[in-house]
């Protein structure tokens, strides 16, 4: 077994060198449920529950991954390969499906320095994960260092779950899908609508890099 690393052609960063590491869709996703164990309504649409996701090339490297992090050598292993890129996006499908694997991430993050990462989530709703997130631990009596959230190389991306500009979204939420009319309301808002799948002609990251950063970011539902 060794880690398996994706490279999305719609995250691509020009001039960069971009890559991924994801599971499969809802089956790690605590955070897709709502307290009465229903879908929330972003996930119900899920995009990594469609189309090439649906591959069996696609499904098995996610499958592989999500035994693959339990060994003992992949964050060493993980470190080595993370560090050969500029921008690193955890998740494309999938999601922090354990306090295992959040403090694996965790371990990552901190051995890549020179790496950008995007960690979009809604695990955050889930306590023990959350505390995670928020620690300055790298296991529950480790070493203590910057809060995890904390980190200069890292964005936490909560992600809402509702479609549209809900105000009742939990606390830190900065990622959210919305439909077109929506468009206008988040610009007026100061949210930054990625243009991947508005613009015709832009059909990945291309310049922009805001999903790096702390800036709320708005993605049209398709």
């Amino acid at each position: 077994m060794a880690p398996k690393i994706s490279k999305t052609s719609k995250m691509k960063v020009a001039g960069s060198k971009t890559g991924s590491w994801s599971l499969l869709a809802r089956v790690s996703c605590p955070g897709s449920l709502n307290p009465d164990g229903s879908v929330v309504e972003v996930c119900k649409s899920c995009y990594a529950t469609k189309g090439m996701y649906r591959f069996p090339v696609v499904k098995n490297v996610r499958e592989h991954n999500s035994e693959d992090y339990k060994r003992d050598e992949w964050v060493d292993e993980m470190i080595k390969e993370v560090s050969k890129f500029d921008y690193f996006r955890w998740f494309d499908s999938g999601d922090i499906e354990s306090v295992e694997l959040a403090l694996k991430i965790r371990s990552v993050v901190r051995g890549t320095p020179k790496v950008a990462h995007w960690l979009p989530t809604r695990s955050d709703k889930i306590v023990s994960i959350s505390r995670v997130l928020s620690s300055s631990s790298t296991s529950v009596e480790g070493k203590i260092g910057v809060p995890f959230k904390f980190l200069s190389n890292v964005v936490i991306r909560p992600s809402a779950d509702h479609i549209g500009l809900n105000n009742t979204e939990r606390e830190g939420v900065n990622s959210f899908v919305i439909k077109p009319e929506d468009m206008f309301e988040a610009k007026k808002q100061g949210i930054h609508v990625c243009p991947v799948g508005v613009n015709p002609n832009q059909k990945s990251c291309d310049t922009c890099t805001a999903c790096y950063t702390d800036q709320a970011v708005a993605y049209v539902l398709h």
